[in-house]
């Protein structure tokens, strides 16, 4: 390693240390996700999820350097009660995930059987394909529900 690489590290977290000191930063090692609001937009047996969340510190300042994409372990957890996904994009605050075969098809409606969350959210909101929307607080499982072909 150059010593110019050596001195910016050195620097940065003398930045950091000074930071916390002085605004008295709360550094609590944060293990999971704290998930604020979940919105699921259905579109036929599948839905996309944007999921709104926070982080510990340490968390995202891992996740500034190495990558959002370490944050997936945390999504699988939360998302655990859906078998079939793709994670598409994940950030240091919100993930964007394709769930798949969310809904069963009877007659004319597709029907929504409840799913457990890992977790809970403080706000879970359904976006229906005509683009009405249901809003649900403090939730730690989707509801059944259904909605028109």
């Amino acid at each position: 390693m150059k010593p110019i690489h050596v001195l910016i590290l050195m620097l940065a977290l003398s930045a950091l240390l000074i930071f916390l000191a002085t605004f008295h930063v709360s550094t609590g090692i944060q293990t999971d996700i704290d998930v604020q609001e979940m919105t699921m937009t259905f579109h036929g047996m599948d839905a996309t999820a944007e999921i709104r969340y926070q982080i510990g510190l340490l968390t995202h300042i891992y996740a500034f350097f190495f990558g959002g994409r370490n944050l997936d372990p945390y999504i699988s957890d939360f998302l655990v009660g859906f078998p079939d996904y793709k994670i598409v994009s994940v950030g240091s605050e919100s993930a964007t995930v394709e769930l798949y075969n969310v809904t069963r098809v009877s007659n004319n409606y597709y029907l929504h059987d409840s799913h457990q969350l890992g977790s809970s959210a403080d706000s879970l909101v359904l976006v229906y394909p005509n683009g009405q929307t249901k809003t649900y607080e403090n939730v730690s499982e989707t509801p059944n529900t259904f909605y028109e072909r």
